[in-house]
């Protein structure tokens, strides 16, 4: 059970006699700080107005949980109920009011290159919050999620999360792309656009234009069988005129759906232009053409097919940089294990080489706090450090 004592305005500078009841809380175990003794405590560890005093036990142990309000900052700070002692400071920006929101921001894209500087990995998600005066900022690196908040003026770091990611995959065997392309083909005829293998949802997507018709297929990667069947009028499908008959009129010589040749046939005459392996294919119904990115030993080539009648234009030729690949020497588990016990005295619970990252990540428990830590898998060098208190 938690008790709590409200302090009203206890500043670092004033007096704290006669604020709050002088008198210890009683207790099962006894002896421990009383308020007054445990406020003036807090504020020697930080300057600021305590406006919360909260008994609690964490693993046993009796601690006062109080929060301290500063000019820029709010603390939340863990005490010893016992001997005073700072178990845990968590630091907070307090939020920005309306009158400072004329400053100028730090920018999008700073606050997304200070957050990427503290975790290397893909931003998923980065958006101004006005009211509260920071950025949001996601990212995504090596099976987790990290959520910054940063200070839209000053570019401070306020707050970090990680989150490991659940992943769903197909396990398994499929049916295959060319199998689940023959039953939407069978389904409703015509040429396929797009196919491809949703592996988080175990589904075949499959898009097909027939006429003036566009269709969207869910397909079943396991079974085959068709989960979802959407169709709309293209209203961008590539049109000609009939050929041979002069224009005099819409009413004369509308226009009618032309036969695109299909991307298999797009990528064949792209492959007789320039030989070598595609890396990238697409139909950009707009322009009403298949474009191709086809890697030869020593070029990049960009190639535009056109959808009806099968002409070929390359639109662009990049040569390819080579870097040399150094061979790849990790320092191990056994050294980055001792690297970790040097920062965090405790007994390793897990740790993973993450060779994508080139990094160890490694998780150590010393009875009271859980420690993540991430290290380099070439240099050794600590590149995250994390401390908490162990939820079990």
């Amino acid at each position: 059970m938690k008790k709590m004592i409200t302090a009203l305005a206890i500043t670092g500078s004033l007096a704290v006699s006669g604020v709050v009841a002088a008198a210890g809380i009683q207790t099962n175990s006894g002896k421990i700080l009383s308020s007054e003794e445990i406020t003036k405590k807090a504020l020697s560890y930080v300057k600021g107005t305590v406006y919360k005093v909260e008994l609690d036990k964490e693993k046993g142990v009796q601690v006062y949980e109080i929060d301290v309000r500063g000019k820029s900052k709010e603390y939340e700070l863990t005490l010893d109920a016992k001997t005073g002692k700072l178990l845990e400071k968590k630091t907070e920006t307090t939020k920005v009011s309306n009158s400072v929101n004329n400053k100028k921001v730090i920018g999008l894209a700073k606050a997304k290159e200070i957050a990427l500087k503290s975790v290397k990995g893909s931003v998923k998600k980065a958006k101004l919050d006005r009211e509260d005066g920071i950025y949001e900022i996601e990212i995504i690196r090596a099976g987790y999620e990290y959520d910054f908040d940063i200070n839209a003026y000053t570019g401070k770091i306020v707050k970090k999360e990680k989150e490991r990611i659940s992943k769903k995959v197909v396990t398994g065997k499929v049916i295959g792309l060319e199998k689940a392309k023959q039953i939407a083909l069978n389904n409703v005829g015509g040429t396929v656009q797009k196919a491809k293998l949703d592996k988080s949802d175990g589904v075949y997507e499959i898009e097909i234009i027939n006429g003036t018709t566009e269709y969207d297929f869910e397909i079943d990667a396991k079974t085959g069988k068709i989960l979802k069947k959407e169709s709309e009028v293209a209203d961008d499908v590539i049109t000609t005129t009939k050929p041979n008959t002069p224009n005099t009129g819409d009413s004369a010589n509308p226009s009618t759906p032309a036969k695109v040749i299909g991307i298999t046939k797009a990528k064949e005459i792209a492959l007789q232009n320039v030989n070598g392996t595609v890396k990238k294919a697409g139909y950009d119904r707009e322009d009403g053409v298949y474009e191709f990115e086809i890697l030869t030993a020593d070029y990049e080539y960009d190639i535009d097919v056109d959808a009806v009648t099968g002409k070929a234009m390359i639109t662009d030729k990049e040569r390819i940089t080579k870097v040399p690949n150094p061979p790849t020497t990790f320092i191990g588990e056994q050294k980055a294990s001792q690297i970790a016990l040097t920062k965090a005295k405790g007994t390793i619970t897990k740790i993973e080489l993450d060779e994508e990252d080139g990094v160890y990540e490694i998780e150590v428990k010393d009875g009271m706090y859980e420690y993540e830590l991430e290290i380099d898998a070439k240099t050794g060098a600590i590149l995250d450090f994390e401390k908490e208190y162990e939820d079990d």
